[in-house]
């Protein structure tokens, strides 16, 4: 038996959105853990991303465990307005409510809130560097200190919310689970790039999100503008990675477009990051571990928002996580029960996602006009779809205003259906582990399809 330097009954890799909520949630419930990241204290929360957070998603888990929404200076905008523009001369209403918020303000106040917890304890400047296997389990850590020392933790359950890179994910071998990728693969990955800039002058801007394409960007390649305030802004660029725009540079880009849009602007900060555009990890759990958040692959691949998803799963996990302690079963089957409810609480916009970059790889920007111009995808159509009460268009009623386009059209049709298949898949994601490489070929199959 390896010497044990630390015990607890959790351990919690990576104290972003994810694993913050977690460990409030195993706090309320009374269940000793360690939270670690490799941040010091005073960087907990921040990450360079588009700072959009739906607040449909922090009401949803105030009403699930009372953690409180952002407030107050947390806040940069309440966006009342969203706008998709896929060429110049038109644009679509998406309904879509969302906040611009301060990362790094709202998630200092969430690690503080630990404090209410003793049986919490936090760790910074923590780096796992390793994951501990013993018996075909996962069993613990081990974990890089600031002054270099290596120490061991050792856990009952491993929670990875580390991120897309997945720490704890990464280092599981084969052996141990086959039901989930080490490495997301690259064309599973968006890359991205973003600014906070200050303009002299109030943009016009206000209260807005908005996703457009430009020339200056590799295809399927999307500009973000949201809205942070009266003379601020988040700006941004991001695409999924494919053959022809994988050497193109997002930094660059954004600098051209920048340069273009909003040349009298003050860069306030610059930075990237990736996320990922792929329906949710297969499976997120296996012996002694389960992942939350970006490290699940809960990204919406529509609007890359993961913030929401994060925080929820990460309640979501806290329930099938003390049920797993305290009948002292942590296998993979004891924790199944939470790949079925994040699978069907994201299913259908992973779903959704999939079938859109589908079409934006498959179809021209320019078509994407027409397919409104002529009322094909109607506004209402959109509403719906976004809405999740249907990915269903009643394509037949609209052969005559797309006959000239019908190719175009039979791959909106083929997309929707992908959507739908995925979306009927997830709701019916297998009870146990007994069915999954059933229902994983499944979706394959489907992921599989082309336009």
């Amino acid at each position: 038996m390896l010497k044990l330097d630390l015990e607890t009954d959790v351990l919690i890799v990576g104290a972003g959105p994810a694993g913050i909520s977690l460990a409030i949630n195993l706090g309320k419930r009374k269940i000793k853990c360690i939270l670690v990241d490799q941040k010091p204290k005073k960087q907990i929360g921040y990450k360079p991303c588009g700072d959009a957070l739906s607040p449909n998603s922090t009401r949803k888990l105030f009403e699930l465990c009372g953690i409180q929404q952002p407030k107050e200076e947390e806040i940069s905008e309440n966006l009342e307005t969203a706008h998709f523009r896929p060429v110049l001369d038109f644009e679509l209403n998406i309904p879509f409510v969302s906040q611009t918020i301060d990362r790094l303000k709202y998630g200092q106040r969430l690690l503080e809130s630990l404090i209410n917890f003793p049986w919490i304890e936090f760790k910074p400047k923590h780096k796992v560097v390793e994951t501990i296997i013993q018996d075909k389990k996962v069993i613990g850590c081990k974990i890089r200190q600031e002054n270099g020392k290596i120490i061991k933790i050792f856990a009952k359950i491993v929670a990875d919310c580390s991120g897309v890179t997945g720490i704890v994910r990464r280092n599981i071998p084969k052996e141990v689970s086959d039901k989930f990728p080490s490495k997301i693969p690259n064309t599973e990955i968006i890359v991205s790039y973003r600014e906070i800039i200050e303009t002299p002058q109030p943009h016009k801007y206000q209260k807005q999100m908005r996703i457009e394409y430009h020339d200056e960007m590799p295809p399927p390649g999307y500009f973000w503008i949201f809205s942070k305030g009266e003379n601020l802004l988040n700006i941004g660029v991001g695409w999924l990675i494919n053959e022809t725009n994988r050497k193109s540079n997002t930094r660059k880009i954004l600098e051209l477009l920048r340069n273009k849009f909003f040349a009298d602007a003050k860069v306030i900060h610059a930075d990237g990051d990736i996320l990922t555009g792929r329906l949710p990890l297969y499976s997120m759990v296996a012996d002694g571990f389960i992942a939350c958040g970006d490290a699940a692959a809960l990204i919406n691949p529509i609007s890359g928002e993961g913030h929401g998803p994060a925080l929820l799963s990460g309640f979501y996990a806290s329930e099938f996580v003390e049920l797993a302690i305290r009948n002292q079963q942590t296998d993979e089957r004891a924790l199944w029960a939470y790949n079925e409810k994040i699978w069907k609480s994201y299913g259908y916009d992973g779903g959704l996602g999939i079938a859109v970059h589908k079409l934006l790889n498959a179809v021209p920007f320019s078509d994407f006009s027409y397919l409104f111009e002529k009322e094909i995808i109607s506004q209402n159509d959109v509403d719906a779809i976004m809405d999740s009460t249907s990915v269903k268009l009643p394509i037949f009623d609209k052969v005559r205003k797309g006959i000239r386009k019908p190719r175009l059209l039979l791959k909106v049709a083929k997309g929707l259906l992908i959507a739908e298949k995925i979306k009927k898949l997830s709701n019916n994601y297998p009870n146990s582990p007994d069915n999954f490489n059933k229902w994983v070929k499944k979706i394959k199959k489907i992921e599989r399809k082309k336009l």
